[in-house]
């Protein structure tokens, strides 16, 4: 009895280790099979990250990388300077848009066009025409057709400058916040130099460059915003850098990360001494010399930084 016990258990190992032992014999197979695949692939694998390595140089040295970048760039100007609906309004107008190229575009169209190119390049062979000359020229047939041409394109031009007017009034608050925040014009008082490198070490401001103590008087409200009769925020507070947006359209400038650096700077420096920077002190809080902040802010700089940023009008050195 205890024989036949015994040579059972050793029957059921045999079993056991024999299953084992094909259970292994299966695994090193796959072993072996993925071995075998992966020294045959392993040639392919550095071809095709050879060629892509290769590919991508390629197209870095051709600029595609870089012209990306600016396309991105282009593309979060646009989300920052207009709205959703702007979008919307371009998407309606592609087809209209996309129409008006293809006519521009036709054969004749350009030959014409490079005709008019070429009357251009040798304008200075043409005689020139007196009144009796010009009333000459007017006999000729292709003159009058070009005339007639010129004038129903001024009449095109004219109808959009009426619709255009027409949708600024539309606006109110638009047309408003233009008329408020756009530069006044006054003499010129003279051409500020710019400050050498190595005097720009911001100091306090200027003791001329006092800020008045009386309060502002609000004599517009464009979205719950008050503006003074100078144009400027009547409350620095309510300024907001979706508000400097706008204000900055209003006056014809798109802020970009030169332009947000010296909006920045100004009205970081007004918390600070409670003083609106002028041009100087733009240039040394900036390190941006006169000419640059002039190519930022072209039309009176520091007042319309000032405008942009919300703080008051900066009080001049006389």
């Amino acid at each position: 009895m205890m024989d036949t016990a015994n040579k059972h258990d050793s029957t059921s190992m045999t079993d056991r280790l024999a299953a084992l032992d094909a259970q292994l014999a299966y695994l090193v197979r796959q072993q072996e099979k993925t071995a075998e695949l992966i020294s045959e692939m392993t040639p392919i694998l550095r071809e095709v990250v050879g060629t892509a390595t290769t590919r991508l140089d390629e197209l870095d040295k051709k600029g595609y990388f870089a012209f990306g970048k600016e396309l991105v760039g282009i593309g979060e100007r646009v989300v920052e300077g207009f709205r959703p609906d702007d979008v919307r309004k371009l998407g309606d107008a592609v087809v209209g848009i996309l129409q008006t190229v293809r006519a521009m575009t036709q054969p004749r169209i350009l030959e014409i066009a490079g005709e008019a190119s070429d009357v251009l390049e040798k304008a200075d062979e043409a005689e020139p025409l007196g009144l009796l000359g010009m009333v000459r020229a007017t006999s000729d047939v292709d003159v009058q057709k070009g005339m007639a041409v010129m004038m129903e394109v001024m009449r095109h031009v004219g109808r959009a400058a009426r619709a255009v007017q027409e949708e600024r009034k539309a606006d109110p608050n638009a047309a408003t916040m233009a008329k408020l925040v756009a530069p006044r014009k006054k003499k010129s008082l003279g051409i500020e130099r710019a400050v050498p490198v190595a005097a720009r070490k911001l100091g306090p401001p200027a003791a001329c460059a006092i800020p008045s103590t009386r309060p502002r008087e609000a004599v517009a409200t464009i979205d719950g915003v008050a503006f003074g009769a100078d144009g400027h925020l009547a409350d620095p507070t309510t300024w907001t850098p979706e508000l400097a947006t706008k204000l900055a359209a209003a006056q014809g400038v798109t802020l970009d990360d030169a332009r947000w650096a010296v909006v920045n700077f100004a009205r970081a420096d007004f918390e600070a001494t409670s003083t609106s920077p002028n041009i100087r002190r733009l240039t040394q809080g900036t390190s941006l010399p006169t000419k640059d902040i002039y190519t930022l802010f072209p039309r009176a700089p520091a007042r319309t930084v000032a405008k942009i940023a919300g703080i008051p009008k900066p009080a001049g050195c006389i």
